[in-house]
């Protein structure tokens, strides 16, 4: 999960300011930008079937099932390029 999230903030440096995480929770974070809130990104990604949580204004964390899957981990990674890109 830390890979994909690593691969975003490589395809939007400008978007995405620092990614952690361990094991399956993680988060990035966003760079202070009205643009990029936190609250509007976790309602899009939501549509797409990825529950996710902003903390503050621009800190997305993400906490998948313990059971999930390399393609559903494939899948939030989709969704959230798609959501990342759109911004």
């Amino acid at each position: 999960m830390l890979e994909h999230f690593n691969n975003l903030k490589s395809k939007f440096p400008d978007k995405i300011k620092e990614v952690r995480g361990k094991g399956l929770l993680t988060a990035f974070e966003m760079f202070d930008d009205p643009k990029l809130d936190g609250h509007k990104v976790s309602l899009e990604l939501l549509k797409q079937n990825v529950y996710a949580k902003e903390t503050h204004h621009s800190i997305i964390r993400i906490a998948p099932s313990l059971t999930i899957n390399a393609v559903q981990i494939d899948q939030i990674a989709g969704a959230i390029q798609n959501v990342i890109g759109s911004l």
